[in-house]
C-alpha cells in the first residue's frame, strides 16, 4: 500500500531544508512505489537494469552539462508509453531530484550574480518564473538568459527568438530586455518580444506601458549585472495593442498604433467555464475565443470530457493547465496547437 506525502514536505525537500526524520519520511514513501505495477514490470531483469542504466546516465550528463556551463537545453522528446509511465511517476521525479540535490550546492549570496540560460529546443511554450516572480512564456527555438538572482537596484534579462512577459509592478527596479538592437524596458506590463535571427525584430503590448529603445552602442548579453543603459538613440513609448517594429537596414523603430498579427490574440486573458463538455466543443470554443485552430487525432483525448472554470487565463496558460490535468502535451505551429495524449 502506497502511503500518503504532504506537499509541505517535499517542498522542504527540494529547498534542503528537511530534517532527518522528514528525509526518512520520503525516503519510505518512495520506497512504497517498489511494487507497483508499471509498463516495465513484465521486462526481463536484465532488461530492466540496462533501462535503469540508461535513465541514471540520462540524468547525470544532464546535471554535468549544467553545472559546466549553467546552460539548460529543453529538447524534444519521444514519447514511449513505457518510458513515459516510469519517468512520470512521482517515485522518479524524487529520484531526478536526488541526484540534482546531491550535485548542486546552495547557493551563497557571492554565487547571487551567477547567470542562467535557457534553451528552449521543444515544440511547446516553456513557462519560467524569474526570482521576482515575473513570469517568461519562452517560444520554441528560443533563448533566454537572466540572472538566478536579480540585481537589487535593476531587473534585466536577453532574448533571441520569441517570449511573452509578465514582469511584476516593482516601480524602484525597471526591468529590461535586450534582444538584438532593441531594448524593451517596463516596470510591470504584459507583452511580447520577436526576435528571431532571420525575422523582423517587434514588440507588441498587451497590457501597461513599454518603453523600446535603439542605443549607439548594443548590451553585451554576458553582461546582465551592468548598470541599466541610458540616453538612447530613439525611443518609443507603446500603449495596449499597439506595437514597435526594427527597420534593421535603417536602424530605426517604428510605431504601429494597431496589432495585425492575430497570434497576439493567445496571449490576452479572458474567462471561460467547461461543465462536462467534449473535448470536440472545447476546442471550438478555445479556437473561436483565441482566433487559433486547436484539434487532436488522439482517440483518447477526444473521448474525454472537460470540467473546468477558467478565470483570467490566456491560451498558453489553459493549456499548461490542460497538460498537468489531463496528462496530455501538444505542439505548437503558428496559430495551431496539436494535443496528443501521454497515456
Amino acid at each position: 500500500m502506497k502511503k500518503k506525502l504532504s506537499a509541505d514536505i517535499l517542498e522542504k525537500y527540494f529547498k534542503g531544508d528537511c530534517n532527518e526524520n522528514e528525509i526518512a519520511e520520503i525516503n519510505s514513501w518512495y520506497n512504497s512505489f517498489e511494487h507497483d505495477e508499471d509498463d516495465i514490470s513484465d521486462l526481463p531483469d536484465l532488461e530492466k537494469e540496462l533501462f535503469k542504466d540508461l535513465m541514471l546516465n540520462n540524468i547525470r550528463e544532464n546535471i554535468k552539462k549544467t553545472e559546466a556551463d549553467n546552460v539548460i537545453n529543453l529538447k524534444r522528446t519521444k514519447f514511449y508509453r513505457s518510458l513515459l509511465y516510469f519517468i512520470s511517476s512521482a517515485a522518479a521525479i524524487l529520484l531526478i531530484a536526488f541526484f540534482l540535490k546531491s550535485k548542486m550546492p546552495r547557493i551563497s549570496p557571492v554565487e547571487d550574480k551567477e547567470e542562467l540560460v535557457i534553451n528552449n529546443m521543444t515544440n511547446t511554450i516553456h513557462k519560467m518564473v524569474l526570482s521576482d516572480g515575473s513570469k517568461v512564456w519562452l517560444s520554441p527555438n528560443s533563448q533566454l538568459t537572466y540572472l538566478k538572482v536579480f540585481d537589487k537596484h535593476s531587473r534585466q534579462v536577453a532574448l533571441s527568438g520569441e517570449a511573452f512577459f509578465e514582469v511584476t509592478k516593482d516601480h524602484s527596479r525597471p526591468f529590461s530586455i535586450y534582444s538584438g538592437k532593441i531594448t524593451t524596458k517596463v516596470w510591470g506590463t504584459s507583452f511580447r518580444i520577436r526576435s528571431y535571427k532571420n525575422d523582423i525584430p517587434k514588440v507588441d503590448v498587451v497590457t501597461g506601458k513599454v518603453s523600446v529603445s535603439i542605443y549607439k552602442v548594443n548590451r553585451a548579453t554576458t553582461d546582465l549585472s551592468s548598470p541599466v543603459q541610458t540616453n538612447p538613440v530613439q525611443e518609443v513609448m507603446l500603449t495596449p495593442n499597439q506595437e514597435a517594429i526594427y527597420d534593421t537596414k535603417l536602424n530605426t523603430l517604428k510605431k504601429n498604433t494597431e496589432i495585425k498579427d492575430t497570434t497576439i490574440n493567445i496571449w490576452k486573458k479572458t474567462n471561460v467555464s467547461f461543465d462536462n463538455t467534449p473535448m470536440a466543443d472545447v476546442f471550438k470554443v478555445l479556437n473561436k475565443k483565441f482566433k487559433v485552430h486547436i484539434w487532436s487525432a488522439d482517440k483518447k483525448i477526444n473521448a474525454d470530457y472537460l470540467n473546468a472554470d477558467f478565470t483570467d487565463e490566456s491560451l498558453p496558460a489553459i493549456m499548461e493547465m490542460l497538460k498537468n490535468t489531463m496528462n496530455v502535451n501538444y505542439a505548437i505551429n503558428g496559430s495551431e496547437f496539436v494535443l496528443v495524449s501521454n497515456r
